[in-house]
C-alpha cells in the first residue's frame, strides 16, 4: 500500500485536500471518487510519508529539464476529465489546473492552453500548438470528443490508456532488469577467467609436448588478447 496526497474539488466548488492509502493510482482515484470528490491533484508520498514524490522521478514525455513529463500529462488529462464531468466550465477547469500545477513548466503550458481557449480557439487546436506535449493521436481524440459533445469521457479514456501504458512500461523495465544483471555477471565471470584463470593454465599447456586442441588454442589466444588489449577495450 502506498500513501497518496490529494487535492480535490467538492460538489459545492470548494477545494479540499488530504491523505489516503491505496494499492495504486487507480485505486486512489476510485477512493476519492467514492467520497464524492473530483480529483485535482494526486501525488504519491515516499515510504516515510515525509515528502511527496516529484514528477522528476518519472519518465519524461519530452526529455530535458523544464519539460512536461508523462505523469504530468496523465494527471492533467484525468483531472480535466473529472472537472468537466462535474460540470465545471472548460475555462474554469483550465484555470484550476494551471494554478494547481506541480511544476512551473506544466503551469505555463496549461495557462497557455487556457489563454488560447479563452481567445476562442478549440481545446484540440490549442493543444495542437504544443506537439512536444500532446501527440497527434491525443489531439485527434480530443477533437472528436469536442465535436461529439463527450469530451469528459474521451479525456477519461485517454487518461486510462496513459495509466495502463505507464504500468506496462514499468513491468517491461522490471522484466528486463533480471536478464541484464545476469548478462553483466556472465561477462564479469568471463573476463575474470580470461584475465586471471586461463593464464595460469597456459604455463601448464606450454609444458605439454603434444599439440593443443584447436578449441584450447582459441581460448588461450583469446585470453592473451584480453590481457593485451582488454584495458583499451574497456575504456572505449
Amino acid at each position: 500500500m502506498a500513501l497518496y496526497q490529494y487535492k480535490a474539488l467538492q460538489s459545492d466548488g470548494a477545494i479540499t485536500q488530504g491523505d489516503l492509502e491505496a494499492g495504486g493510482r487507480q485505486d486512489a482515484f476510485r477512493q476519492i471518487e467514492s467520497l464524492g470528490l473530483k480529483t485535482i491533484r494526486l501525488t504519491e508520498k515516499s515510504g516515510k510519508g515525509d515528502k511527496a514524490k516529484g514528477s522528476s522521478s518519472t519518465a519524461s514525455f519530452s526529455w530535458g529539464s523544464g519539460k512536461v513529463t508523462f505523469k504530468m500529462l496523465e494527471n492533467f488529462t484525468r483531472l480535466l476529465s473529472s472537472l468537466l464531468a462535474a460540470g465545471v466550465p472548460l475555462s474554469r477547469a483550465l484555470v484550476i489546473l494551471y494554478r494547481e500545477a506541480v511544476s512551473p513548466a506544466a503551469g505555463e503550458k496549461w495557462k497557455a492552453i487556457h489563454d488560447l481557449v479563452v481567445d476562442g480557439m478549440s481545446l484540440a487546436n490549442a493543444m495542437a500548438r504544443f506537439p512536444e506535449t500532446f501527440p497527434r493521436v491525443y489531439v485527434a481524440m480530443v477533437e472528436a470528443g469536442e465535436t461529439g459533445g463527450f469530451l469528459d469521457l474521451v479525456l477519461g479514456q485517454i487518461a486510462d490508456f496513459q495509466s495502463r501504458d505507464k504500468e506496462l512500461r514499468g513491468k517491461v523495465f522490471s522484466a528486463m532488469i533480471y536478464p541484464v544483471v545476469l548478462l553483466f555477471l556472465a561477462l564479469g565471470v568471463l573476463v575474470f577467467l580470461m584475465m586471471f584463470f586461463i593464464p595460469r593454465f597456459k604455463v601448464l599447456f606450454e609444458g605439454f609436448d603434444a599439440a593443443l586442441p584447436l578449441l584450447t588454442q582459441v581460448i588461450v589466444s583469446s585470453s592473451e588478447f584480453c590481457q593485451a588489449y582488454g584495458v583499451f577495450i574497456a575504456i572505449g
